[in-house]
């Protein structure tokens, strides 16, 4: 369906009278977009540097929001920046200020939500026992030439970081767990499948006998090695996040429970930036024995597949595995997660990327899907971008789930400095997140500022200072009531879009498990968002999870509830799921049209039937 220029039409109604009459529109409607609710209205992420923060101030900041235009808070704290004043988060000083906040947000007639996690934004925190902290499985190995008995100490070196995301931890302990011990032959540069030999058994400590046979060896070992980020919970530990939960989300019911579901609107979990160490993909403890249960065969002689090449059976072991880890970052992080808010009558806000997880169907487990992302992040000035990335798998989440509310983290990094942007900069970029499927901003954001009368509070340039710090403050009123009335018109109705455009993360997870903190798994999307929204067409990236099991093929259309879909395109992959492939072949059957892009996909996925 060709998109409307409902933006152009929302500024018109902003500047000018309207010259014809409004009659056909609901009342209802044009009067609330008029005066729109404040929980429309732009909301912002509100950093306490130290939590070194007085009821005064709170009051005052909470005031000065509500005067601009800023409809509630994010609050998230910092570590102790200052030389004293610092409130350790969730000590009992520093919930009777989260408690003094709720209550100014009250009475102002604001929101407020709290970060999950802290200080800082990953879930974890120093009181997380350690066997509940994160881990790494992480391979070490030692190339040897046969016949020869090796008898020593299995290899413990781990590789240098390679990925901004990896970081140097010590070699291998005595602590640490060993998972496996695999060998295989190399030929021809790569190790030959049908050479592998399970030697897990035969270790003793971190120590092998073993007679190798002729030939050349590749000996590898698996551990699993805890990430070192100061305390982030195990996200593949059910047990450890329901504990985390009752424990960061116990504190804040005794003191403002009361506001659940009302001043306090959600809980907020920022996108997954756990660290893993060198060549290392996320594990836990158990998660062999899950596997074999769920895939009905044993990983562990085909381990160095996830890593090296292996062959035609490489992508197979790497789909499996990448296909369990998505399963278990929804079971063990998200359900605990959203069911614990649900059972204290609160939304659940997550930013689902950046993680194992699938991001359309861990946008769909959300309460509130967030996106983020400011065009023109790294560049001069922010663009009208209709490139498919994280905003988008982020919106054909909450449409194909249901999820009326989707949330942004707006203008992080815009410039990468504090002040640089003007309000006509943040106007463009809002536009592209309303664009998008956003339906409310939280904007990065607004730091305490307990000595605003002699330097500025500490902060990074990852903020925006969308504060009385900047010059255009007092003018900031214009942008919030027009970001607050396009939240408001955009929560009415549904999405609707001619075209689906498959979700390639199926064919991604066949070629890498190491990269799951790239947000769209290293797929090149090339120009395809912006060739279609130039020619009028918007559009949902549809999943495999949808396909197979929440869609319909109806007048030749795919349908997942009221959404409608007369094209599919495929993306230029090679491999997809069988069942995916059925659904598809019946689609056309039916007399719809699938569109394979640059090729069509010839290979299956996963090793079972294979």
């Amino acid at each position: 369906m060709r998109t409307s220029c409902l933006l152009i039409f929302m500024t018109l109604l902003l500047l000018d009278p309207p010259i014809t009459s409004q009659a056909s529109l609901p009342d209802q409607i044009q009067d609330s977009f008029l005066s729109p609710p404040m929980d429309c209205f732009p909301h912002t992420r509100w950093w306490w540097p130290g939590s070194a923060v007085t009821k005064d101030e709170i009051t005052w900041e909470l005031e000065q929001m509500r005067s601009k235009g800023i409809g509630g808070v994010e609050q998230i704290s910092m570590g102790p920046v200052y030389e004293k004043g610092n409130i350790e988060y969730l000590s009992d000083e520093y919930l009777e200020m989260a408690k003094h906040t709720v209550a100014e947000a009250k009475r102002l007639g604001m929101e407020v939500s709290f970060n999950f996690g802290g200080p800082g934004w990953v879930i974890g925190g120093d009181w997380v026992p350690q066997e509940d902290r994160s881990k790494n499985l992480v391979p070490t190995q030692i190339d040897l030439k046969g016949p020869i008995v090796f008898d020593g100490p299995l290899p413990t070196e781990l590789a240098e970081p390679s990925r901004s995301w990896e970081h140097k931890v010590p070699d291998i302990q005595a602590t640490d767990p060993l998972v496996a011990v695999v060998a295989g032959r190399i030929e021809e540069g790569r190790i030959d499948p049908n050479s592998l030999v399970v030697l897990s058994d035969r270790a003793v400590g971190q120590s092998l006998r073993w007679e190798v046979p002729e030939g050349e060896w590749r000996l590898m070992a698996f551990w699993l090695k805890f990430t070192g980020q100061g305390a982030a919970v195990d996200h593949f530990d059910r047990e450890a996040m329901i504990r985390y939960c009752e424990h960061v989300g116990g504190r804040y019911e005794s003191v403002v429970g009361e506001e659940f579901g009302k001043t306090v609107d959600s809980f907020f979990c920022d996108s997954f930036e756990v660290s893993l160490v060198p060549n290392g993909i996320y594990w836990s403890t158990g998660l062999m024995e899950e596997f074999a249960t769920r895939k009905g065969y044993d990983l562990t002689p085909y381990l160095p597949a996830v890593w090296q090449d292996m062959g035609e059976i490489t992508p197979k072991i790497r789909y499996d595995v990448n296909e369990f880890l998505h399963e278990m970052g929804l079971e063990a992080f998200f359900d605990p997660f959203i069911d614990w808010c649900e059972e204290h009558g609160i939304k659940g806000r997550i930013q689902p990327y950046g993680f194992t997880t699938d991001n359309i169907e861990a946008a769909g487990r959300t309460h509130i899907p967030e996106m983020e992302i400011t065009a023109g992040e790294k560049d001069a000035v922010p663009w009208f971008d209709t490139r498919i990335g994280p905003k988008k798998y982020v919106s054909s989440g909450a449409h194909l789930y249901g999820r009326n509310i989707v949330t942004t983290e707006a203008y992080t990094y815009l410039h990468w400095r504090p002040f640089r942007s003007t309000l006509e900069e943040l106007k463009i970029a809002s536009d592209i997140y309303f664009r998008t499927g956003c339906n409310k901003i939280y904007h990065h954001g607004y730091v305490f500022h307990p000595e605003r009368d002699i330097s500025l509070a500490p902060s990074s340039d990852s903020a925006m200072r969308i504060d009385p710090t900047n010059v255009w403050w007092d003018y900031y009123p214009h942008l919030s009531s027009y970001l607050a009335r396009c939240c408001h018109l955009l929560r009415q109705g549904h999405f609707t879009a001619d075209i689906a455009v498959y979700s390639p993360l199926a064919n991604q997870w066949t070629k890498d498990v190491l990269n799951a903190r790239r947000w769209t798994r290293d797929f090149d999307w090339g120009s395809l968002g912006k060739l279609l929204v130039a020619n009028g067409y918007d559009f949902d990236l549809l999943n495999d999870d949808t396909l197979q099991n929440r869609a319909t093929v109806e007048d030749q259309q795919i349908w997942v509830g009221d959404l409608g879909y007369k094209i599919i395109l495929l993306p230029n992959i090679e491999a997809m799921p069988l069942e995916t492939l059925q659904f598809i072949e019946q689609f056309v059957l039916d007399g719809g049209v699938a569109i394979a892009l640059e090729r069509v996909p010839d290979q299956s996925v996963g090793l079972t039937d294979w």
